[in-house]
């Protein structure tokens, strides 16, 4: 199955749970939109019947109420108007007024009782505070032409000059003239408020008379009658009043209708059955108000708590149904994640066997190329050039061969420390000058920067420790461009101060350069064993790809951690930190404590203001006067004032006068003898006749380290002791007389041996393998001093051989000192190595100085 097809069916198995989900959710979500809709539908016509016909009720009984009111006015009317006629007839106006004067206090309906004449007479009587429903005599004409023969005639209402309605009943008397009652606007109003005819809570009744006048409203002030004017959308209430007033029929009418607000209302409306015009009873209800609105909330919200529920069992139901299939899933993904790792794996593993066969090819080409050449060469310099180049070659070879051991230790879990006590400016001096021949044929800048703080003695592994630092520069130099520039930083973190961590040394040592630079996505998988950032580092930079992952792991057994801070472009920078213990050695002064220090001045010149900080720096430790200058001019300048100076460190390349120039300067004005130190990146050995013919005295290495300072000024400040001493030629001990026997099966390790030990005046046997070891030593057992025994030989190997020595019944079988010499340099070597008899261990490549000190160990006893 492939990856793509596991993909798609790792997608495809996820959404099951999902479907299913989906599926039960719309089945829910149709049945309950269905029941919702059905159920409001159905409701909505049965409730809808329910309160049309309550509405229908209501407005039929407030009907039959005015239509009776209504009667009762005109038969008052027609009584007092027959009073007014009979008292009019019989004794004039006198009469009449104090007739309309008598009837006006006791009727409790009309608040005006008037009589019109044709010639525009009045003769009226009011209730006290209701002036105003007098007539005027502008209104007697429509009074006198209106004025029904038989019968009484309730006008439309109207708003007299005070501002408030009056409803007027009028009827014909004789001699022409026209008697006329008037009521308060708010009669009917009263009259339906009073009988408590209710239509829900928020429900009106209104009265329109023919003239399209409210002229009663339970919803509003009783006296704001507005006129409700004519519309032309039939979805208003004003388009229903005029159908209402335009129908003949006088049968109640249901209608629907949205008010000025938007809101919904259900209306019915009674024609008032009277002989007047055709006034119409109106009752209105907003829909959310009456059953219908309630219910429609009731199924909306029921629906909703149906739809919710019925979706959360469907994921409960959805995970049950499903459950086989994620599980299928999830293996399916597991398997996919496996393949991936292993085609990682794969794909990292053929990379890293290529560039390993690159690494170890390109070195070996150059031993076997070289080796040809020295042997073919009539020259001492032409041979002594091959060598080197050999040399080169084989610690290359030797590096990567290194890498590859640390990769199988880690891998096996079994990579460990040897802390001892050692000086950590010396340990980082021994790791530039590994990488500064590099940084010299790629013209980079390199700076080195110590924390005065660190102590001089520490307690740790330093050739781990060491290994760390010069991936990082090696690294640092492999990527960074010409003329580039690399910084090596190292501080004292504050101590921890906690329990049992009052002699910790916190270390963070940084490498920076201004490379090429690191990606996020790169960094992802930087200390991944056999990953480098892209998959053509290693053929464009060379590398096994080993070196970060070792230094990680490296790191961590120290307590500490790694870490790059990077981007594309921009260099990069690697951060490791790491826990380490104050050495136990001596630490004694820096400087002669015979010599007045402070009668001591030295100058320094450099173009780079970071070596001028270093020099000021080293110089406030020591307690000295240190002048500084940027260039040869300035210098110069400042020497033509004073010079009385007794160390000038100049470097050597400095741009306009360089540091040859100044030097001159400074040899032909200097007042006293006074000593000249250059300091370069170039070897020596280039620039050495030139300078010691400006009249150089001393020469110091690039990158600089407060030693070298302290070194210089001890040897040429009439110290007596030199510190040199421990760099002269090495001293062989003299071992005539005695005798060692060398198993080994390789006949070009034994020539070495051979040669490297013939200083030491030693007598040396080979033995090809163990059995004949064995024999050569059963044979003359007295005669050998030492053992050195390969492991690996065929026949009987070096286990075997050193466990049947030992078994000899003879007692220099027990006693003489056997030490294991193999490529086989695990911990579990030498412990196997120890358990079969053996005496200690020296690993290949041999280490010579290891190799005298191990002779000189167990000779030295004898």
């Amino acid at each position: 199955m492939s990856k793509k097809t596991l993909a798609a069916d790792g997608y495809r198995y996820t959404s099951v749970r999902i479907r299913i989900a989906i599926l039960i959710v719309s089945i829910v979500l149709v049945i309950t939109v269905l029941a919702t809709v059905t159920g409001i539908y159905f409701s909505n016509r049965e409730i809808s019947r329910t309160v049309s016909q309550d509405l229908i009720l209501v407005g039929k009984l407030a009907s039959d109420m005015i239509s009776s009111s209504m009667e009762t006015i005109i038969q008052d009317a027609t009584y007092v108007s027959g009073m007014m006629d009979r008292a009019y007839a019989s004794g004039g106006m006198d009469a009449l007024q104090k007739t309309l004067t008598s009837e006006i206090g006791p009727g409790p309906s009309f608040i005006s009782l008037a009589v019109v004449f044709p010639g525009g007479a009045i003769v009226s009587a009011e209730k006290i505070g209701c002036a105003y429903a007098k007539p005027s005599a502008a209104d007697a004409p429509l009074y006198l032409s209106n004025a029904p023969a038989n019968g009484v005639k309730i006008a439309e209402a109207g708003k007299v000059e005070s501002g408030q309605y009056v409803i007027r009943c009028y009827k014909s008397i004789s001699n022409g003239a026209v008697f006329i009652a008037t009521l308060r606007g708010e009669y009917f109003s009263q009259l339906i408020s009073k009988s408590n005819y209710g239509v829900y809570n928020a429900g009106k009744i209104f009265l329109v008379d023919g003239g399209r006048t409210m002229i009663a409203n339970t919803g509003q002030e009783l006296l704001q009658f507005p006129h409700i004017s004519q519309s032309g959308d039939g979805n208003d209430l004003a388009a229903i009043v005029t159908k209402a007033l335009n129908d003949k029929d006088n049968q109640s009418v249901m209608a629907r209708y949205q008010d000025e607000n938007g809101t919904e209302n259900i209306c019915a409306y009674t024609p008032i059955a009277h002989d007047a015009e055709r006034w119409v009873l109106f009752l209105t209800v907003p829909v959310s108000e009456t059953p219908v609105g309630r219910m429609d909330y009731i199924f909306i919200i029921s629906g909703l708590i149906f739809l919710v529920c019925g979706s959360i069992a469907s994921v409960f139901i959805s995970r049950i149904q499903a459950r086989p299939y994620t599980e299928l899933n999830r293996r399916n993904e597991e398997l996919v994640r496996l393949r991936e790792r292993a085609e990682n794996v794969s794909r990292a593993t053929a990379n890293f066997l290529a560039n390993m066969s690159h690494e170890m090819r390109t070195p070996m080409n150059a031993i076997i190329g070289m080796t040809t050449i020295g042997r073919s060469s009539q020259t001492i310099e032409k041979k002594n050039y091959a060598f080197g180049k050999i040399i080169d070659a084989s610690r290359h070879l030797l590096g990567v061969i290194n890498d590859v051991l640390d990769m199988s230790k880690i891998q096996a879990n079994k990579l460990e420390l040897s802390p001892v006590d050692f000086n950590f400016e010396n340990m980082l001096q021994k790791v530039v000058n590994v990488i500064n021949f590099r940084v010299d044929e790629r013209r980079q800048r390199f700076y080195v920067s110590i924390d005065s703080r660190i102590p001089r003695m520490l307690n740790g592994d330093d050739q781990r420790l060491a290994q760390v630092i010069t991936n990082l520069l090696s690294n640092a130099v492999k990527f960074t461009p010409e003329e580039g520039t690399i910084q090596l930083k190292a501080e004292l973190l504050p101590e921890e101060n906690g329990a049992g961590h009052g002699d910790i040394c916190r270390l963070r040592i940084s490498v920076m350069d201004s490379g090429i630079g690191i990606t996020d996505e790169q960094k992802r998988r930087l200390f991944q064993s056999f990953e480098q950032a892209e998959a053509d580092t290693s053929r464009k930079y060379g590398g096994t790809g080993l070196g970060l992952a070792i230094s990680k792991r490296i790191v961590e057994l120290m307590g500490g951690e790694i870490w790059v801070e990077s981007g594309a472009g921009h260099g990069a920078t690697f951060i490791f930190t790491a826990a380490l213990r104050h050495g136990a050695g001596e630490i004694g002064r820096l400087l002669d404590e015979h010599v007045d220090w402070n009668n001591i001045c030295i100058f320094a010149v450099d173009d780079e203001p970071m070596v001028l900080e270093f020099f000021q720096s080293v110089s406030a430790n020591l307690g000295i006067s240190c002048t500084v200058a940027g260039s040869g001019e300035e210098a110069a300048g400042l020497l033509s004032r004073l010079n009385n100076y007794d160390v000038y460190f100049i470097d050597w390349k400095l741009p306009g006068m360089n540091g040859g120039e100044l030097v001159r300067i400074i040899q032909a004005n200097k007042p006293h003898k006074s000593i000249v130190v250059i300091f370069s990146a170039i070897d020596w050995s280039i620039i050495e006749d030139e300078a010691r013919a400006a009249g150089v005295d001393k020469f110091l290495p690039k990158p600089l380290f407060p030693s070298n300072i302290v070194d210089i000024l001890s040897e040429c400040i009439g110290v007596k002791q030199q510190v040199e001493q421990a760099k002269e030629e090495v001293v062989y001990d003299d071992y005539s007389g005695r005798t060692i026997l060398i198993a080994e099966d390789i006949e070009v390790n034994r020539e070495i041996l051979l040669a490297l030990l013939e200083p030491t005046k030693i007598s040396v046997e080979c033995a090809e393998n163990g059995v004949r070891a064995l024999d050569m030593f059963q044979k003359t057992p007295g005669k050998y001093d030492m053992i050195f025994m390969d492991v690996q030989m065929p026949e009987m190997d070096g286990y075997e051989s050193t466990r049947r020595i030992r078994a000899l019944d003879i007692q220099r079988a027990r006693e003489i000192t056997i030490i294991a010499m193999t490529a086989n340099v695990f911990r579990e070597d030498i412990e196997q190595c120890l358990a079969a008899g053996m005496n200690g261990h020296i690993g290949k490549p041999i280490d010579f100085d290891k190799l005298l000190a191990t002779l000189k160990t167990y000779l030295g006893k004898s």
